[in-house]
């Protein structure tokens, strides 16, 4: 080795006395053939110095792990809230996890959903909430085990939440009273369809169709139906309202499929106009059925995929949006198919 190693420097060192043009008597070449000992010297740090260079890389760490919990009630919106998040988590680098909820436990499952993943390591959890008690548990067990929140497709106010990602209900509201006015031609009378959840975003829904609706004198409102606990219940308001109304204006999804289904059961007769919320196959089918007339639906890819970039953010040691607004659109039976609208109702099509 050391013999080879000198070889190696001499050859060196009658380079440089080469380009140098010195001779082998020189004083310049009796300086270099002075230091050649320890210039040999360092050879072999050299050598072990491009040896260790050329040594695997260790490996990356593993990605960094986030929670959608499922929703109470798995339909398209759900699906398509999931889609979003798993391209955002593929997109910013993360582990995501879709934690189902144990069943025959209801008012529990999400809070026991997000107990199981922070159990697993879970950083960041998102979730549509199945309500307000549920939210604020979910809350107090991430923030037990240092984890964040991020609500998705509604609010509520707990405190604690990082990020909410949500709709404008009054807007969407006030797109509903709009639809609805233009159906009538601005003239007769609408009935709104409450809702039996405590959420408040369907008061702030509610509160813009009737803010819409006060722009046209013509129109009179009836107030007070709700479908109350089942759907039985909420059935029977719909065949009330079918009699004493023009137009009505439900504000969940369970009044848009029974006012939808009672005026299928009336047939011909029927020429009672609908307006809804929501983006679930079966409304969707009923609308391209012209049965009924107007859905205000959000994009539920969007509110995934910006929630799990929110708790990107988050993670990355930056400060999330407190607030996330998504942009909703009121969409006819013939609109729903304009390629603009169908991304927002079906998330898969390119």
């Amino acid at each position: 080795m050391k013999s080879s190693l000198e070889r190696l420097g001499r050859r060196s060192f009658a380079r440089i006395r080469r380009l140098r043009g010195l001779s082998a008597g020189s004083p310049d070449s009796a300086w270099l053939s002075a230091r050649l000992p320890a210039a040999l010297l360092l050879l072999p740090l050299l050598a072990a110095a491009g040896c260790s260079g050329s040594a695997a890389p260790a490996a990356p760490p593993p990605p960094r792990l986030a929670a959608l919990i499922a929703p109470q009630s798995d339909g398209a919106l759900a699906g398509a809230i999931r889609l979003g998040a798993e391209a955002a988590a593929k997109e910013f680098g993360y582990r995501l996890d879709y934690v189902e909820k144990e069943a025959g436990r209801p008012g529990e499952g999400q809070a026991e959903a997000a107990s199981r993943a922070l159990k697993e390591g879970a950083e960041a959890l998102l979730l549509d909430p199945d309500g307000e008690l549920q939210l604020a548990e979910v809350v107090k067990l991430a923030h037990a085990a240092g984890a964040a929140v991020i609500t998705l497709s509604d609010a509520y106010p707990v405190d604690g939440v990082a990020s909410a990602v949500t709709i404008d209900n009054r807007e969407a509201g006030r797109q509903a009273g709009a639809a609805m006015a233009e159906l009538l031609g601005g003239y007769g009378r609408v009935a709104v369809l409450g809702a039996d959840s405590s959420a408040p975003g369907y008061e702030e829904r509610h509160a813009g169709v009737l803010e819409e609706l006060a722009r046209h004198p013509a129109i009179t409102v009836t107030e007070g139906y709700s479908c109350g606990s089942s759907s039985d219940g909420c059935s029977e308001a719909a065949r009330q309202l079918m009699d004493e109304a023009d137009g009505i204006v439900a504000l969940q999804e369970q009044g848009v499929l029974s006012s939808a289904r009672e005026s299928l059961r009336r047939g011909a007769s029927s020429e009672v106009k609908i307006v809804g919320f929501g983006s679930e196959t079966e409304q969707l089918e009923l609308l391209q059925d012209g049965v009924i007339d107007r859905l205000v639906v959000q994009s539920g890819f969007n509110a995934g995929y910006l929630g799990m970039r929110q708790a990107d953010r988050l993670l990355r040691g930056e400060k999330p949006e407190a607030r996330v607004a998504l942009a909703t659109k009121a969409v006819s039976p013939d609109s729903m198919f304009w390629m603009d609208n169908q991304k927002l109702l079906f998330p898969f099509v390119k």
